[in-house]
């Protein structure tokens, strides 16, 4: 008898997980930061893995709630999360849009973040995104974009006065691609 309670209560628990994976919520192991300043460890969900959405919102379970309820939290309430070894942020882009997530790939002096933005091409069964890069010095507060179109024209641009970065560049004939490798470069000079 204990083993076919033992065996339905795991087919239970099992078809409840199994159900909030046919949704594509993923909840897995990490923290976010409040605010406040505090740091909350527990599960978080940031896109489905169904559709591909990326959410505006992340959903959390607080490790420390005993009802492991899931919550919503946005710009308003976080700085920052991180789950799966990856960190992301809550940025202001434009004034005119709420704060996006974008991951951190690079952190230092220069930082590397990445974003995406919604293509016309998404449905609500599977969405499509085209991926942005942006640069942001510790000192300063504004984003730059970092473009495909004439790359080592404007690196060298972004770059002027550190001439070792913009030979690197020109040398190794980075495109693109290379951004993190240029953005490590730059943090390992000082």
């Amino acid at each position: 008898m204990k083993k076919l309670l033992f065996f339905f209560s795991a087919l239970i628990l099992s078809s409840g997980l199994f159900a909030q994976d046919k949704k594509g919520l993923d909840f897995t192991d990490g923290w976010v930061l409040t605010k406040k300043g505090d740091t909350l460890r527990g599960k978080v969900c940031y896109e489905n893995t169904k559709t591909g959405e990326r959410f505006e919102k992340i959903k959390f379970i607080d490790a420390k709630d005993a009802t492991q309820q899931k919550k919503s939290y946005g710009p308003e309430k976080l700085t920052s999360f991180g789950t799966k070894g990856l960190v992301f942020e809550f940025i202001v882009l434009d004034a005119d849009i709420p704060p996006m997530i974008m991951e951190r790939v690079v952190t230092g002096d220069l930082n590397l973040y990445r974003c995406w933005f919604k293509t016309e091409m998404s449905t609500p069964q599977k969405m499509d995104y085209v991926v942005g890069m942006f640069l942001k010095k510790k000192e300063s507060t504004e984003l730059y974009e970092v473009l495909d179109k004439k790359f080592q024209k404007e690196m060298a641009a972004y770059f002027k006065g550190d001439e070792d970065i913009v030979k690197l560049i020109k040398e190794k004939n980075y495109t693109v691609k290379d951004i993190d490798k240029i953005v490590m470069a730059y943090n390992a000079k000082e």
